[in-house]
């Protein structure tokens, strides 16, 4: 997941470039985990609402659909590789069941998992 946000965006957020980089580092290492708003407040020594808010004024994205983000990228990976089911990448990469990683999935992609490997089979 890239930080695509303006320059001006991560010149509001009290979030500096290296506090904003653990806590990327953080939910990419942590995306598979329960992620605590205070664990990631803890990494920038700011309160959980100072930290979320500065989290998406820098991302344009909060810190949940950052963690989102990554586990969807580990399920396109596993689709691109692995001959799993759906339910069984699900499992593996931290959503409820399959029906979540759908819901998910195409909330950020745009398309459900099943449309997604259709179209990269095709390439």
């Amino acid at each position: 997941f890239q930080i695509d946000q303006p320059d001006t965006a991560r010149r509001r957020s009290p979030l500096s470039r290296r506090k904003l980089r653990l806590v990327t580092d953080y939910i990419d290492a942590h995306c598979l985990d329960r992620i605590r708003l205070a664990d990631l407040a803890a990494l920038t020594g700011l309160s959980e609402t100072a930290m979320s808010h500065a989290f998406k004024a820098a991302t344009g994205v909060p810190p949940h659909r950052w963690q989102m983000q990554a586990r969807v990228d580990r399920a396109k990976a596993m689709m691109a590789r692995d001959a799993a089911s759906l339910g069984d990448i699900a499992e593996a990469t931290g959503f409820f069941d399959q029906a979540h990683l759908t819901r998910v999935f195409k909330s950020i992609v745009g398309v459900t998992p099943g449309a997604w490997m259709r179209s990269t089979s095709r390439q």
